[in-house]
């Protein structure tokens, strides 16, 4: 079924740019910037023995977005692949905003009661949505350009090293609701470089926008 996304062997397989490169590095650092930065949210907004529910929640969405790469391939053809893998890099960082002022919305209970049972579930899932849509983008780049697959993987694990030493700084310097501005804000870096790659006006002007308002929140909650 993954053979949908990778065009046939009569035609050429395609090239990533330089963009493509940059889109999975900016992607692969916010990912784990917010997963990491989430073990520290958890800590405050539940109890603190809930915090690595965190790691859980990015490695379940991960995979499935991989998987909803693999089970819809007619959701991703292969020459729609730069278009999909742009759409999924835009909404990324929107998703993560929501998503976490959705979760701040919510009353953590615990407890055996419905309600209570519910409100775990539903932060669960709403935190995990923003890494579902990060794991159909990392797919996409990892499946959809196999020539240079072991060049993007090294990429995406720059990106992610680098994402952890960053947030060292940004945690330092802002409290837990601005980073995650901050975070966003460097995922919407790989989406505007994922529009480019592209050549989507649209997108890359919805990337460019949510990179302005997302940075200019960050510099002016500090």
């Amino acid at each position: 079924m993954m053979t949908r996304l990778i065009p046939d062997q009569t035609s050429p397989a395609p090239e990533p740019r330089a963009s493509t490169y940059i889109g999975i590095f900016f992607v692969a650092l916010a990912t784990l910037m917010y997963e990491i930065l989430l073990t520290r949210i958890f800590s405050v907004t539940m109890l603190y023995h809930f915090a690595f529910v965190a790691l859980s929640l990015a490695m379940f969405g991960l995979t499935a977005g991989a998987l909803i790469v693999y089970l819809a391939p007619g959701v991703f053809p292969a020459e729609r692949l730069r278009d999909r893998l742009a759409l999924a890099a835009v909404a990324f960082p929107i998703a993560m905003v929501l998503s976490f002022m959705t979760e701040l919305s919510i009353p953590f209970r615990v407890g055996s009661s419905v309600v209570a049972i519910y409100a775990i579930a539903f932060t669960y899932v709403v935190i995990a949505v923003p890494f579902v849509i990060s794991g159909i983008a990392i797919c996409l780049v990892l499946t959809g350009f196999p020539s240079r697959v072991s060049r993007l993987y090294a990429a995406d694990l720059a990106g992610a090293a680098l994402g952890c030493v960053i947030l060292i700084g940004v945690i330092g310097w802002s409290d837990g609701p601005t980073a995650v501005l901050w975070v966003a804000f460097f995922a919407s870096l790989g989406g505007v470089a994922f529009a480019i790659d592209a050549g989507s006006r649209r997108l890359r002007n919805a990337g460019t926008a949510s990179l302005l308002v997302l940075g200019l929140a960050a510099a002016v909650t500090r």
